[in-house]
């Protein structure tokens, strides 16, 4: 090895050796980060569930000092029917003015029938608390609307799975800031996660919702820490903070339920991977024999593709928040011919042999069957063919008695003398038997 040789090969360790200890760095810098949020995340929840199972409401006479009209107050209402973050402080100026005490059912279904976003709900859930701290009867009417909400059934299809995927979030968070007392609304939300996974373990369609669970509430509920997180504080041996409003046997009771659905998810994907390969290894056979695909094809590709794409998907947002391994599921589908076990070979226009499938028909269709098995026969197509056969049909068979007649007609010409016919005649028939034969010939 040359000088600089040596030089390069070491400059390479120098870079390799420095991107190590940057990615180190930001593994730690990341670690640090979350922890930290985590932390503050905990203490502002544990704050605001302290506050509202312990809450001391105003006496009665501080309601009389506040405005118990008609008019505002349904105004108030109306306006927490299309609650935003940006109206937080406008409405919580009008809550210190207003008596809602008569009002307070139409406040509770109000809110639960708010169509909200995620950026929204943090200001929803203070809002709540406060109405949970000052009326005493917030907490039963707000319950009973979202009982009415979160109560289906596994054979109920979910119509509107954006909204409930908010809701969802909504509820979870209420129960752990206290507004909801566990004993109140842990049973409520169990039974929403185990209708949501049981009625989908073969179809996966409520992967959005389940998932947004996992990111949002996975801490409080099921102890869930990020795959690169929990490797890190492994590697570096941290401990993160857990947030124990929920006693550990119930976390991990609702780990379990997640893991059971991640479970089935991941055999679903493996699944429609073996389907798209098979897919794949079918078009492949048919464009190598007939050159092209039909349009039917094409769309049941692209559409088995896009379901595996976003089953693929929803499995490794699930292993990350899971904390979990793809492996096997996890490697890209073998889009080739021989990605399929196959058994027996067929023969394709008698000549070159192609393997096939076991059970499997090669020719996919009854016309490509046809278009390949029966070979027509090229001497059809020859020049002058079908005016040898016509010729060939015209030849009679020689009997007995078409001899005796033969006979007879020689007889007669050697006993009778025929005219004779002038040398121009004869000149003059031979072009015209001539032209008739050309005319039969063409």
């Amino acid at each position: 090895m040359t000088s600089n040789e040596k030089d390069a090969e070491s400059k390479n360790d120098e870079v390799a050796g420095e991107a190590s200890e940057d990615s180190e760095e930001n593994d730690r810098l990341a670690l640090t980060d979350y922890i930290t949020n985590l932390e503050i995340r905990i203490k502002n929840k544990s704050d605001m569930r302290n506050q509202n199972l312990n809450c001391v409401r105003p006496p009665d006479n501080y309601f009389s000092k506040l405005d118990s009209g008609l008019k505002k107050n349904t105004t108030f209402v109306k306006k927490l029917k299309s609650f935003s973050a940006t109206q937080l402080d406008a409405l919580m100026k009008d809550f210190n003015a207003l008596n809602l005490t008569k009002y307070i059912s139409e406040v509770a279904a109000a809110l639960a029938e708010a169509k909200l976003k995620m950026s929204d709900i943090a200001a929803a859930i203070n809002l709540c608390s406060s109405l949970h701290r000052t009326y005493a009867e917030f907490s039963s009417f707000f319950f009973e609307n979202w009982q009415k909400i979160l109560t289906f059934k596994a054979t109920d299809k979910i119509a509107n799975s954006s909204k409930l995927r908010v809701d969802l979030r909504f509820y979870a968070e209420l129960v752990a800031v206290g507004i909801f007392t566990n004993k109140m609304g842990l049973p409520l939300l169990g039974n929403v996660l185990t209708v949501l996974i049981n009625m989908d373990k073969e179809e996966h369609n409520n992967i959005p919702i389940l998932l947004s669970f996992c990111k949002h509430c996975g801490e409080d509920y099921a102890g869930l820490i990020p795959k690169k997180i929990k490797d890190a504080a492994e590697k570096y041996n941290v401990t993160v903070p857990r947030n124990t409003f929920l006693p550990a046997e119930k976390q991990t009771a609702v780990r379990t339920l997640l893991k059971d659905y991640f479970a089935s998810l991941i055999k679903h994907l493996l699944a429609e991977r073996a389907q798209l390969q098979a897919l794949h290894a079918a078009n492949q056979r048919t464009l190598h024999t007939r050159g092209e695909l039909s349009q039917e094809r094409k769309d049941q590709l692209e559409q088995h593709q896009a379901t595996y794409d976003k089953l693929l998907t929803g499995a490794q947002n699930f292993a990350e928040v899971l904390g979990e391994e793809l492996g096997e599921a996890g490697e890209p589908p073998t889009l080739t011919l021989n990605v399929i076990e196959t058994q027996g070979t067929v023969t394709i226009g008698g000549n070159e042999e192609y393997t096939m499938q076991a059970a499997t028909d090669p020719w996919q269709d009854e016309d490509t069957r046809t278009f390949y098995t029966s070979l027509p026969d090229l001497k059809v197509f020859m020049p002058n063919y079908q005016l040898k056969e016509a010729v060939k049909n015209k030849t009679e068979t020689v009997t007995e008695e078409m001899l005796d007649e033969d006979l007879k007609e020689d007889e007669l010409s050697d006993n009778e003398e025929l005219p004779s016919v002038p040398d121009v005649e004869q000149e003059e028939a031979q072009p015209t038997n001539i032209s008739n034969k050309k005319n039969l010939q063409d």
